[in-house]
């Protein structure tokens, strides 16, 4: 059996397909090639465009769960989405109904294009046999192979989060928009940055998956452009092809819109909130459509916080309801899917079971902000000097201000990789890692003195110790004994230069300290053990 891949000649978003194509080694053919072969069956997740001009037998998969939109929700419109276009010109056109259900999607003038329809759940049945009834003999139960690769991916949720850079006790909001101008990024592509500015950096971390129409109609170039400060305030940006799935598996929360993602997420259990301006756009019959019913509404200009809790105290009846239905054959897609293939082809299907693979860890490098503003202080009711409050924002999104939304100024803590000539300006201290040190740490300490006039310590430092300098040339070495978690230690370190700020006397009283107690987010504290030693100028 021999696998070829094509794309029909008139898709819209054609771009990075080829590429996408070539990448995972598909054998590609051109539309042309591909109409004058015979092929034993054609697989495709798309309908309309110039699909009909295949002779070979069509499995019609949906490329999302289930049939959720509407056909035609705007006067006067016509009745395809990008991708859909099966109408003959001139041809007339019923009441709107679910894309993929109706004629218009699914028959070229009398003709059904596709062979066999697989439907994720047996409720699309009746809106298929309203919409298109001379299809209802081809369709199919095929479940949903995406969600069955999701539930079969849950128990690696851990493996997820920690490719993704998350500490224990941090929180992932994963954020999903599908496309057009009615979805979240279309409707407010300014969400990202607010919730970065909003929410503690070291309390919760934001993904943001955008769907690959996105990508394909305005290019990477662009979109990394218009998320540039966001992915320098430690924005988790998942790219189009793979790693969605591991960013629903491993969130706390995901903030969605109409897109398939809410179902999934949904019927994972994680608690959602969704952005619903599409909702006239939505079947209400589909599982979707019944999601939009339940689940709390985004938003956006209002506290995330509140919004989050309201969400998780509805989490088992969004799960609940998705659960139900996301599918009707849950574990079994591809097995059903594989029997379909086979019957169209007129060949046994093999007896053995299809391997079911989870998803591989994502390969996404941990954003890391360069620039932090951190305010600190002491616990109310806390226990002492050593118990303390810190909030971290990522100056980047922070309106350019130190914390204006706290009161206090707060104190900049940059990378020593920080390219913003700006903000290296403003720094009150220096941070960089040890192996990355250009010289000895003497000589890279006075260059910083020397060349930033604000600056008032560095602080030089790896998993377990850490060297604070000051522009007068005390020195402070700190030695880690316990920490909650090693990828914490930068944090302590800050802390304590933070705390370093001042006279000598400053200097003397963290030199006194011996453990820290760390409240970063209602849900996370640190704790960490060290000692500090005090060294001569030099």
């Amino acid at each position: 059996m021999q696998l070829f891949c094509t794309q029909t000649s008139d898709a819209m978003f054609s771009a990075g397909v080829e590429e996408y194509m070539s990448e995972y080694g598909f054998l590609c053919l051109s539309w042309e090639q591909a109409m004058s072969i015979d092929f034993d069956l054609v697989i495709a997740a798309s309908l309309g465009d110039n699909l009909h001009e295949i002779k070979s037998p069509i499995l019609r998969l949906a490329h999302g769960n289930g049939y959720n939109k509407y056909s035609n929700r705007e006067p006067g419109a016509g009745s395809r989405e990008p991708g859909a276009g099966s109408r003959e010109p001139g041809a007339g056109s019923r009441e709107p109904g679910a894309f993929g259900l109706t004629e218009d999607t699914l028959k070229y003038g009398d003709r059904v294009v596709p062979s066999a329809i697989g439907l994720s759940h047996f409720e699309q049945l009746d809106r298929l046999a309203e919409g298109c009834p001379d299809a209802l003999p081809r369709a199919f139960i095929a479940g949903d192979p995406c969600y069955d690769r999701l539930i079969a991916s849950l128990p690696r949720r851990l493996n997820y989060r920690h490719a993704f850079g998350l500490h224990p006790g941090q929180r992932l909001i994963t954020v999903n928009s599908t496309w057009k101008y009615d979805s979240l990024f279309g409707i407010d592509p300014m969400l990202i940055p607010r919730l970065l500015e909003q929410l503690p950096y070291d309390g919760f971390r934001i993904a943001l998956i955008l769907h690959p129409n996105i990508w394909a109609s305005h290019s990477r170039l662009q979109i990394e452009s218009w998320l540039f400060d966001a992915r320098r305030a430690g924005l988790l940006l998942i790219p189009p092809n793979e790693g969605w799935r591991a960013a629903v598996i491993a969130a706390d929360w995901v903030v969605s819109d109409h897109g398939s993602v809410s179902m999934y997420a949904a019927a994972l259990g994680r608690p959602v909130l969704l952005e619903k301006s599409a909702w006239s756009a939505i079947d209400p019959r589909s599982g979707l459509g019944r999601l939009f019913d339940v689940a709390p509404t985004l938003d956006p200009l209002a506290p995330i916080t509140p919004q989050l809790r309201l969400a998780d105290d509805l989490r088992a009846q969004t799960h609940a309801l998705a659960e139900t239905w996301v599918s009707s054959a849950p574990g079994h897609a591809l097995a059903l899917i594989r029997n379909a293939a086979y019957r169209l082809m007129g060949t046994p299907a093999p007896t053995a079971e299809p391997v079911l693979l989870a998803l591989p860890d994502p390969e996404i490098g941990a954003a890391i902000p360069s620039a932090l503003w951190m305010h600190v202080e002491q616990t109310n009711g806390g226990g002492g000097p050593s118990d303390l409050d810190v909030r971290r924002t990522p100056a980047a999104v922070a309106n350019k201000a130190p914390i204006p939304a706290h009161g206090a100024e707060g104190v900049l803590i940059v990378s020593d990789g920080e390219l913003d000539h700006r903000l290296s300006s403003m720094a009150d201290i220096v941070g960089i890692a040890r192996s990355a040190l250009p010289a000895d740490e003497v000589t890279w300490s006075h260059s910083i003195f020397e060349h930033r006039f604000g600056v008032r310590l560095t602080v030089v430092h790896d998993s377990g110790s850490a060297k604070v300098r000051s522009r007068e040339g005390r020195v402070a070495s700190i030695a880690l004994e316990s920490i909650t978690h090693p990828g914490d230690a930068e944090l302590v370190f800050a802390v304590l230069a933070e705390r370093a700020l001042g006279d000598e006397s400053a200097l003397e009283d963290v030199a006194a300290l011996r453990q820290l107690r760390l409240n970063v987010s209602p849900d996370r504290t640190i704790a960490a053990e060290f000692r500090t030693t005090l060294g001569p100028t030099g």
